[in-house]
């Protein structure tokens, strides 16, 4: 799914340009964008892609929407989701200004996950709305929060929560919401030390959950569960702590800076850095330095 091209499908689709995207951070599994949109009409249109869209908490508006057949008239309220999938026509417009996150999804991955995650590989999307689902509300939260501070823990950060977002979407959005996911197991021992291996020599690389899934030979999707399952910990978190583990042997060398540190340990900036260590040390870099 290439950034570019959803960046130039909301322009075609929404007259108001985001204020706030995903298309720099390099995420390969959903596109973000947010807007604060005055009152307005979305001609009618149909794109190849599954479509969610969440009102900020603080927002609402009277709205009329067409999915296909359907027509909906009703007031918009904050944290209300609207699911549209991919191939639907839609047709919808609004009076007051909206505060608003659109997700975009390639169904082609949600049908990937399905059929590796799931006893029924098929999977239906109808569209929902007027849905109030907490999970979602914070998955996009996250997602959006990770976009304003500059993605400073890396792609893998939020495609690991967008992969979970996916997951949620396919357990409650689909027809049948199939709940019969699979026991998964561990990583084998010698695809785990490959893993681990790529991990260490790469700290100061922006590792995304594509690269490590390749490396281990097997889809992101398998991947995410398996690596938590070898590692009591998601592969953004297990990225996170060996990157702290390798300042801390670094602040023991006074040729390295602060800033040169945390380039090495592949944070973007040094207050990334001290955020994380203070979290999982208990005391800033300087402070840790000084023992």
């Amino acid at each position: 799914m290439q950034p570019h091209l959803l960046e130039d499908l909301s322009h075609q689709i929404i007259p108001k340009p985001p204020i706030l995207t995903s298309k720099a951070s390099g995420w390969q599994n959903v596109f973000l964008a947010y807007y604060q949109h005055p009152g307005a009409e979305i001609n009618q249109h149909n794109i190849p892609f599954h479509i969610l869209e969440i009102i900020d908490s603080n927002s609402s508006s009277d709205h009329e929407r067409r999915l296909d057949n359907q027509f909906l008239s009703y007031k918009l309220r904050g944290n209300e989701t609207f699911f549209c999938p991919a191939h639907t026509q839609h047709w919808t417009s609004w009076r007051e200004q909206l505060n608003f996150t659109v997700l975009v999804f390639d169904p082609q991955l949600f049908a990937q996950l399905a059929s590796e995650t799931l006893d029924d590989q098929q999977v239906e999307f109808l569209p929902q709305w007027q849905i109030f689902d907490p999970i979602v509300q914070t998955l996009t939260s996250v997602l959006k929060a990770d976009l304003e501070a500059g993605c400073p823990a890396g792609r893998l950060y939020g495609e690991s929560f967008a992969t979970a977002l996916m997951i949620h979407l396919i357990k409650q959005f689909t027809i049948s919401k199939l709940n019969s996911f699979q026991n998964f197991g561990t990583l084998p021992k010698h695809k785990l030390k490959i893993v681990l291996d790529y991990i260490q020599a790469n700290l100061a690389e922006d590792i995304s959950l594509d690269n490590l899934a390749e490396v281990a030979g097997i889809s992101q999707f398998y991947f995410a569960r398996l690596f938590k399952k070898s590692m009591h910990l998601p592969p953004h978190q297990y990225i996170i702590r060996q990157r702290i583990e390798l300042a801390k042997q670094l602040l023991q060398k006074p040729e390295y800076n602060i800033t040169e540190i945390a380039l090495e340990c592949g944070f973007a900036h040094p207050t990334h850095l001290s955020r994380h260590f203070r979290r999982l040390v208990g005391m800033s870099p300087s402070e840790f330095r000084k023992l």
